[in-house]
């Protein structure tokens, strides 16, 4: 039964929504679904409440402007509801109702929906100035959650854009006055708000001092390092080059002082801790870097080496039967049997480790002696548009492998690697990307832990994961691609290999990938294994070679979103995942130790030794 809106403001208004009207809309998004339970289905009651229900459940995300809320939850093609799906009568509903909701949240976020689906200049001007007024309302009182302060953006995005010089001022304002306080949370919350929406430039070198004044207040190495970065966002902005600097040094000397720390439970997270260390220092000038961090740069190849070598005794040998679809789609079931995000994916990573290029190389070798006649021949490898790019007469080896070895070897890669995509890493993703909604934020947060990626990369990188996650392979390998060379170029000049050819005019130019996966050292730097799984992926002839076909416009609309542009996702975020899962598990066993060891101290334990050059 269809009603008008004037039926469901005059049903709303004998239900008792007072205590509904207060909370936030997550919370009001099940409390008016509760309410509605208690009212014939097909009243004008429960329609006006699934109705309101319906927009506290949309969920702000004001990265895109045009369209900044996503579905609160989403099985397959089922979704909660988008702007979009509000017909005329329910946009009359809110416009009338809205008057009766008090102050808050979901008087803010409904009036924002009814601005997104009006077309009148004039009522989208008012609504505009309502919602920002709204917020104003709202106010700012310590630390924000993520749904307030994604609201606090919007805000300030739609006073900037339609130019509400004097509401500006006003959010700006209640945002200074929260970094102005003793209270670091609020603060950086602040900060990042007013950062990410483009406002408060004007305080821009205020704020960066203010921010590391708070950092040295936090004891907390992670959440100290999360304030510097925000505080060399505005260093930036206010183009405090000495600033930067010395960020740069305070958020390498923090990776330092945790490689320190991490090293007595992990060599792995110790030496991933000095290589953060590492690339934070190199990103100092020249001419502004202390004496000490020269030293440590100087210093810190080989210590990475070191702890890289001592993390070899972590590791444990896997051994697995040959690759079966069967097997692939049962080990996927066993990944979406995890309740919870961090497990599932350290189980999808774990249940399928690396190729190994030993064993690659052995099966190849292996294949040789078995089917001899096959190699006898020569064999060309052709391009999907039809160009020659190899024969097997002329192919080139790898170090200690020859050329036929090599293109054996690669042969049963790509034959894996289809296997593994569409057996075990698409289905597992599907469901993954289903149940677990994952944001930018969240990437950004393994990212940070990897000293794969380079902190100037960080953004593409969690750009290339984030859109790959949900689907998107051609938007992601595109990005993907060249932030990976980039990220390879910064760890190998970590390990001290130079990485810059010299020409005879003494300039210098930076190689592509494949040349730099040539150079000595580079299985050291990054394992033997992923060098190997890198060459296999990236660069060519043989292969699917995505850096040069990605860089040449070679990539077909159908070839970006295949099998092997699904692993070289998966193996990005991989790089990614591990460093970050493995520092969550270390912070829980510790915390766990330092429970247990007040009930039972130890005793004779020798301390770490001090590694430090201060």
């Amino acid at each position: 039964m269809e009603f008008t809106a004037a039926e469901l403001v005059a049903a709303i208004s004998e239900v008792d929504t007072s205590e509904v009207m207060l909370r936030e809309p997550v919370e009001a998004f099940g409390a008016f679904r509760e309410l509605a339970e208690g009212y014939p289905e097909d009243g004008p009651h429960r329609v006006a409440l699934a109705a309101l229900s319906n927009v506290a459940g949309m969920m702000l995300k004001p990265d895109r402007w045009e369209s900044p809320y996503v579905p609160m939850m989403q099985f397959g093609d089922r979704r909660s509801w988008l702007p979009e799906d509000l017909t005329e009568v329910h946009i009359d509903f809110l416009r009338q109702v809205r008057s009766q909701l008090p102050p808050g949240q979901l008087r803010a976020q409904i009036v924002d929906v009814l601005f997104l689906r009006v077309t009148d200049g004039r009522e989208r001007y008012e609504l505009a100035q309502e919602v920002v007024q709204a917020w104003i309302t709202v106010g700012l009182h310590g630390e924000l959650d993520r749904e307030e302060e994604n609201g606090w953006r919007r805000a300030i995005e739609i006073a900037l854009r339609f130019g509400f010089a004097s509401q500006v001022t006003e959010l700006v304002g209640l945002a200074m006055e929260q970094i102005r306080s003793e209270r670091a949370a609020p603060a950086w919350q602040s900060a990042r708000v007013l950062h990410e929406s483009g406002a408060g430039r004007e305080h821009a070198e205020e704020i960066s001092r203010r921010l590391r004044d708070l950092a040295a207040t936090v004891e907390d190495l992670h959440f100290r390092r999360e304030i510097l970065d925000q505080a060399r966002r505005w260093a930036t902005s206010s183009q405090d080059s000495a600033g930067v600097a010395e960020i740069d040094e305070q958020l390498g000397d923090l990776w330092w002082e945790e490689a320190k720390r991490r090293k007595s439970s992990s060599h792995f997270l110790a030496r991933d801790c000095l290589g953060n260390a590492y690339n934070q220092y190199k990103r100092i000038e020249r001419s502004r870097r202390s004496a000490t961090t020269n030293r440590r740069l100087a210093r810190l190849p080989r210590k990475i080496r070191e702890e890289g070598e001592l993390a070899l005794g972590e590791m444990n040998a896997v051994e697995s039967d040959p690759i079966d679809l069967t097997v692939l789609r049962q080990q996927a079931d066993e990944v979406l049997k995890e309740d919870d995000n961090l497990r599932a994916l350290a189980s999808w990573f774990t249940r399928v480790p690396l190729d190994p290029v030993q064993q690659a190389r052995a099966t190849a070798e292996e294949s040789m002696r078995e089917h001899p006649i096959q190699h006898l021949f020569s064999r060309t490898t052709v391009a999907t548009d039809g160009r020659t790019v190899q024969h097997s007469a002329s192919a080139r080896g790898q170090g200690e492998v020859p050329g036929d070895v090599w293109s054996e070897m690669l042969r049963h890669w790509e034959l894996k690697v289809g296997i593994l995509a569409h057996g075990y890493i698409w289905p597992t993703l599907v469901e993954l990307s289903t149940k677990y909604k994952l944001a930018p934020g969240d990437f950004a947060l393994m990212v940070r832990s990897s000293a794969f990626v380079p902190p100037e990369q960080e953004r593409h990188y969690v750009m290339a994961l984030h859109n790959g996650y949900y689907g998107r392979l051609s938007e992601s390998i595109f990005v993907l691609a060249p932030t990976v060379e980039a990220c390879v170029r910064a760890c190998l000049q970590r390990a001290g290999i130079e990485t810059r050819n010299h020409r005879s005019d003494d300039t210098e130019i930076e190689p592509g990938l494949s040349a730099l996966m040539e150079l000595d050292g580079v299985d050291d730097a990054l394992t033997p294994d992923l060098a190997w799984n890198i060459r296999a992926l990236y660069c060519g002839p043989l292969g699917p070679n995505l850096r040069n076909r990605v860089a040449h416009g070679l990539l077909s609309e159908s070839e970006s979103s295949s099998g092997y542009v699904l692993f070289a996702w998966w193996l990005a975020l991989r790089l990614a995942f591990v460093p970050f899962f493995n520092h969550v598990m270390d912070d829980s066993t510790k915390a766990e130790g330092r429970s247990s060891s007040k009930e039972e101290p130890e005793s004779g334990q020798t301390p770490p030794r001090d590694d430090s050059e201060e």
